[in-house]
């Protein structure tokens, strides 16, 4: 099975900016009644990468703040690691077209 950099770097970039929206629709929704939070669940895929899926709670529930911090702060660093592999991988595939060239 071939896995490719640049297809699981970004699907980790957009897991991740799925991540941050669900985030702050909580956040922005924090005082309106009767509000069903969502909550964003990652899977791996077999050929590499994630996937990201918006669950919106069965029951309305308070927003916890808390929380909410802690996901924007995993969907920062998501962001920034899935980056660097994707920049990881145009360096070497740079390489590699130096070497050939």
């Amino acid at each position: 099975m071939k896995l490719d950099g640049l297809g699981i770097g970004l699907s980790g970039i957009r897991a991740a900016g799925t991540r941050l929206r669900s985030s702050a629709h909580n956040v922005a929704n924090l005082l309106t009644g009767s509000f069903h939070p969502e909550r964003v669940v990652q899977q791996e895929r077999a050929t590499g990468g994630v996937t990201a899926q918006v669950q919106r709670s069965a029951q309305p529930q308070p927003v916890d703040l808390a929380g909410e911090l802690v996901d924007q702060q995993m969907a920062s660093l998501q962001g920034k690691a899935s980056m660097r592999a994707i920049d990881a991988r145009l360096d070497m595939l740079g390489s590699l077209l130096d070497i050939r060239g």
